[in-house]
């Protein structure tokens, strides 16, 4: 497994314990990128899923076309 794959599915087990959100993971340039659908959040739960997110090496928020948001983070394979 490479680093930036073991890195993803740490986090996407993160993401689904903190949000029960099924999590999609896919293979993109130089990495893995992690999305699933963001929900309302108490403040407690937002730290938390902030705190993940900062461990990727990107992250963002989209809206979707029929008005839901999602979240994603990019991790990329480390450099030796």
């Amino acid at each position: 497994m490479t680093d930036a794959l073991g890195r993803a599915w740490d986090a996407a087990a993160r993401f689904v314990a903190l949000t029960g959100e099924q999590v999609r993971v896919s293979q993109v340039a130089g990495g893995v990128q992690l999305s699933f659908r963001a929900t309302p959040m108490d403040g407690a739960l937002h730290l938390e899923v902030l705190r993940v997110l900062g461990d990727s090496e990107r992250f963002g928020h989209d809206r979707l076309p029929d008005g839901n948001g999602e979240l994603w983070a990019t991790y990329h394979e480390s450099r030796p």
